[in-house]
């Protein structure tokens, strides 16, 4: 099972042409964008493209809310009208567009200056925008923000010098809070009543004030799973539940697996290999890519993955069945179908 690729397991492959660098995966569609500034969306039904837009890049991050998708791309926030496309407002951020999301009936934006005489970022911005993309307010600080989830208020977990995290609440007043570790975050993500972090030193620690778990190295995943989380880190730690499993190799995602129960392991050394991690922890290889797979999202009966090429690859549940019931014949069939499909898809560009 372990030689299977990702291709042959995938209901279809698409393309953003370069390296994707974010992925949004909601209700029958999947949206994606690219290191270039494209970003392109599907429906999951029919496979057809919905959006086809170009913008600088990077896309850095993607929200959705009421059939308008929010993007930060470059050094912009920019909304777009899902149905049409239609642009309906861009405004201009100080730095690199990081991330957005949608909180209180207005959305919120986080960018960052980086000073490249010194190497090192100097001051990041939270801006509040309207739903017509007028500025509310903003709060500068000198942290670098490394991840902006919603926790009763906005809450960005930063890097050196202060560590911890910032919190915007309904007041408006911006308060540092430090974390059970003073470590500089690295990743975070969103959990039922508190946000998670990852940190610099392996550990991770919640919003909250508390110590979560300790892997062996930075974090680089981390991810709401079952009302808790999972984290894995540079040197191949999985952390989930009571279960601490070594792969050995960096991971570079997590997702939950197309069944809803197992947690499906991004690692790469030399190719991408996927692991299914059972709640027991019990683990194997179920898939294998060529290329580095740079991130991916997931929700019931399915999960997406983007690529270093730009690639998209989607699996589901109802698809993986059909490889369970009909043995190595249908692999080999399906197998054959995408060597086609793909060569087809080549000609067309």
């Amino acid at each position: 099972m372990g030689g299977r690729s990702l291709s042959d397991a995938s209901s279809f492959i698409r393309d953003v042409g370069s390296c994707c660098s974010s992925i949004l995966f909601e209700s029958d569609t999947v949206v994606v964008g690219s290191k270039d500034g494209a970003i392109k969306s599907w429906s999951i039904e029919t496979g057809e493209q919905i959006l086809g837009l170009e913008f600088d890049g990077p896309i850095s991050d993607l929200a959705v809310s009421e059939e308008v998708l929010y993007a930060a791309c470059s050094s912009l926030l920019v909304a777009v009208e899902i149905s049409t496309g239609e642009v309906l407002w861009r405004s201009q951020l100080e730095g690199s567009s990081d991330s957005v999301t949608i909180w209180g009936g207005f959305i919120w934006a986080l960018s960052s200056v980086y000073e490249i005489d010194i190497s090192d970022y100097t001051e990041s911005t939270l801006w509040k925008f309207n739903s017509r993309g007028e500025l509310i307010e903003r709060w500068s600080f000198a942290e670098k923000g490394w991840h902006m989830g919603v926790n009763n208020g906005i809450e960005i977990g930063i890097g050196r010098p202060s560590c911890g995290f910032i919190k915007v609440g309904r007041d408006g007043i911006l308060n540092y809070h430090s974390l059970a570790v003073a470590s500089p975050v690295t990743i975070g993500c969103d959990g039922t009543e508190t946000i998670i972090f990852g940190l610099s030193d392996g550990s991770i620690c919640n919003s909250e004030g508390d110590l979560c778990g300790k892997g062996s190295g930075l974090v680089t995943s981390i991810i709401s799973i079952d009302d808790g989380w999972a984290s894995g880190d540079q040197n191949g730690r999985i952390l989930w539940g009571e279960e601490e499993i070594e792969l050995g190799s960096e991971i570079l995602s997590l997702g939950v697996a197309p069944n809803g129960v197992d947690l499906w392991v991004q690692t790469w050394e030399n190719k991408s290999r996927i692991f299914s991690i059972s709640p027991g922890g019990v683990h194997s290889q179920v898939l294998e890519h060529p290329d580095r797979i740079v991130l991916c999202d997931f929700k019931e009966g399915g999960i997406v993955f983007g690529d270093q090429v730009g690639r998209v690859f989607l699996v589901e549940e109802r698809y993986e069945s059909r490889f369970d019931q009909g043995g190595m014949e249908s692999l080999q069939r399906e197998g054959k179908r995408n060597l086609l499909m793909e060569r087809l898809r080549r000609l067309r560009e």
